[in-house]
């Protein structure tokens, strides 16, 4: 027993769809023409059949006419039927394309007045079927004789002079043999054109797409060729078809946004190595240095403390990382909530206070809004702003936290007259374990990671960090948080 849910899936190549889609395009517009030629060819024979006929019932309806009725012409036009069996009539559509007539001549009383010789051992005149239609009406019946012969046969009624009932009644048979096998002939012709033009559209198509689907492989082939050593290579360069290069165009900018990854993850990678080698080392040195000799309990307990220190540097570290991993994650929800911010800046303030006291900083907070935030997420922002503030601020400085209210944001300023950051480091202030100048590397108990933190909590509640800096003057960082949405 095959299982249910295994399904055999075909998968079908662009070319493939392609030359089918042609074939069938292409045999549905052969198809159509050559049904269109042959309709024509059918009716043009079928008008033809009909003028044969209506001519010479028209001429035998004169001579009916004629009071009284001459039986000896009658009899002498409906005998010569049997001489046109031998004298074809020509077909002005089809010169080689001969016809002739059988008719016979009935009274009132279907009594047979004359007929065309042979015609009773022919057609019998059950054969034939009523007709009220005019001479140009459509044939009713074909039949074939014996020989192999094909006619068309028809009856009409012809009125006289002096009778308006139909007191004549004529059979007629049309020998249409030449034009049957005109028919077939062309019938064979068009059907060798349909196979023809199948095999001839089938090599076309498969043609035309392998040269359509050429610049395809061609671009195939050169992004095969990219590996991960050379993703700075380009494939736009070339001269591409219009849709082509917009695909070339599109694989480019993916190349770079995977080449700025890997460089960013290679010099993340390198960056957290040097940020752990120091603790570790530090903890390796103090460890030897205590194995070394004999210690007294005070030397073990200054060696445990400094220990101490290093695995909080550690911990805070990973922590860190874990938080920035969590954030960067799609699936990481955040709780938000409308916050007073006045009430949470002094709140924050307020445990700096003392930290900030040692160096003589007065810290000042302004400004009434309210913004919807995570609470949790918002201070821990807000603290690594302003212990960085307080690191780089001077003796004496000063640290302003206002909060704005704009039509469109909530904005949270974050302002120190500090020894501020060159303008060359700013655009990489945000990256994970990036420090600027060594002026700023005075703070040996940061992770590196506080502004990454800032910007990945940040873009968790789809808001936006930025900061300003020059040197000797100070820094200013302005959170700005959306309004809340109706989807959160």
């Amino acid at each position: 027993m095959f299982s249910k849910s295994a399904k055999t899936t075909t998968q079908w190549s662009i070319t493939s769809k392609l030359v089918i889609l042609y074939v069938i395009t292409a045999s549905a517009g052969l198809l159509l023409a050559c049904g269109f030629l042959y309709w024509i060819l059918l009716t043009n024979i079928d008008h033809e059949h009909k003028e044969l006929l209506a001519s010479e019932l028209a001429e035998l309806q004169k001579i009916l006419q004629k009071l009284p009725v001459d039986q000896n012409v009658l009899k002498q036009f409906v005998r010569e039927g049997i001489t046109n069996a031998h004298e074809a009539h020509t077909a002005s559509f089809h010169p080689s394309s001969a016809h002739y007539s059988y008719f016979r001549l009935l009274n009132s009383q279907q009594q047979i007045i004359v007929e065309t010789e042979k015609m009773s051992s022919l057609f019998p005149a059950t054969l034939f079927l009523d007709d009220n239609a005019d001479f140009m009406s459509i044939f009713k019946t074909k039949t074939q004789t014996d020989d192999g012969r094909i006619f068309l046969l028809t009856s009409r009624y012809l009125n006289t002079a002096s009778d308006i009932d139909r007191s004549w009644y004529v059979q007629a048979a049309l020998n249409v043999t030449q034009d049957e096998k005109v028919l077939l002939q062309y019938q064979k012709m068009l059907g060798l054109v349909l196979v023809l033009g199948f095999c001839f559209s089938t090599l076309a198509g498969f043609w035309i797409t392998r040269k359509g689907l050429k610049p395809l492989n061609k671009i195939t082939h050169a992004v095969q060729g990219i590996s991960i050593n050379h993703l700075d290579e380009s494939i736009s360069s070339e001269k591409w078809p219009k849709e082509l290069a917009l695909l070339a165009s599109a694989f480019d900018e993916m190349l770079n946004r995977l080449n700025e990854s890997f460089a960013r993850l290679s010099q993340f990678s390198a960056d957290l190595a040097h940020e752990l080698r120091t603790p570790i080392n530090n903890l390796m040195v103090e460890t030897e240095i205590a194995l070394s000799r004999q210690r007294t309990l005070p030397d073990y307990q200054q060696v445990l403390a400094s220990n101490m220190e290093e695995f909080t540097l550690l911990n805070r570290m990973i922590e860190e990382l874990l938080f920035l991993s969590r954030a960067e994650s799609p699936e990481t929800e955040i709780h938000c909530h409308i916050l007073i911010l006045e009430d949470e800046l002094k709140t924050i303030s307020t445990y700096y206070e003392s930290l900030a006291a040692d160096k003589k900083i007065e810290i000042q907070v302004s400004g009434r809004a309210k913004v919807f935030a995570d609470p949790l997420l918002l201070r821990r922002a807000l603290n690594n702003l302003i212990a960085n503030a307080i690191y780089y601020t001077d003796m004496r400085g000063k640290i302003k936290i206002q909060a704005v209210l704009s039509e469109l944001y909530t904005e949270v300023h974050v302002c120190d007259n500090g020894i501020g950051i060159n303008e060359v480091d700013l655009p990489k202030i945000f990256d994970r374990f990036y420090r600027a100048d060594k002026a700023r590397v005075k703070n040996t108990q940061g992770t590196g990671l506080g502004l990454s933190l800032v910007k990945s909590i940040m873009d968790l509640h789809k808001g936006t960090v930025t900061i300003k800096s020059k040197i000797g003057q100070g820094t200013t960082v302005v959170l700005r948080f959306p309004p809340k949405q109706s989807d959160k």
